[in-house]
């Protein structure tokens, strides 16, 4: 019973995990809420995460607007190109509805297959941008890349992914799932995310890392 409280112990551990996650939900949660800074927001929150699975233990805050500084630019750009790309696709899905015939059937799939893209690039690209350090058009053709290359690990981060939003819009009443991911819901998943993000760049680092 000692041994619990111990400052190195398993219990104090995974209470000092998770106020460190919940400081870094919140300050993220905060930087989105202008939406047109999600972009910089998740690119900071997988920054934190990423040193988190790595056990460096940096101070949260400072080390979230450290990044969001660092890569604001690339994040943003990224952000709204993301954001322009999925008005159009919506824009298209909305016209299909007006087509008759085979077209009016087609193009309706071809809008939920660009989103599936669209989603997954998103997944890969704020965490690989907040490991990298490439121009936009090579940061999203590797991304894509990586995408393909890792596809077990890239169906785990969309499973993940997935079983949350599950959870969320039909388990968990909504009062208390706005609850938690105003708490702890990003920065949980991006954490989780990023022990899968850190096997896949481990293969594109110079660095031999040693992954435990």
């Amino acid at each position: 019973m000692r041994n619990l409280f111990n400052m190195d112990g398993g219990l104090m551990s995974f209470l000092f995990r998770l106020t460190d996650l919940i400081k870094l939900n919140v300050v993220f949660f905060v930087c989105c809420i202008p939406i047109v800074t999600i972009g910089p927001a998740l690119t900071a929150l997988y920054s934190v995460t990423m040193k988190l699975v790595k056990k460096e233990d940096p101070y949260v805050v400072k080390s979230f607007f450290m990044a969001f500084k660092a890569n604001f630019k690339m994040s943003l750009l990224a952000w709204l190109l993301l954001l322009v790309a999925g008005a159009v696709a919506f824009i298209d899905y909305r016209l299909s509805l007006t087509y008759t015939g085979i077209l009016g059937q087609f193009l309706p799939y071809l809008f939920f297959v660009w989103i599936f893209i669209c989603l997954i690039i998103m997944l890969y690209l704020f965490p690989y941008i907040s490991k990298f350090e490439d121009p936009l058009k090579r940061t999203l053709k590797n991304t894509i890349l990586m995408a393909i290359t890792n596809l077990p690990y890239t169906l785990l981060l969309l499973a993940i992914s997935g079983i949350a939003a599950f959870l969320f819009l039909s388990v968990i009443p909504i009062h208390l799932g706005v609850m938690y991911y105003i708490l702890l819901g990003f920065s949980v998943l991006a954490y989780l995310h990023s022990f899968i993000f850190r096997i896949i760049f481990a293969k594109y680092t110079p660095e031999k890392e040693t992954i435990e």
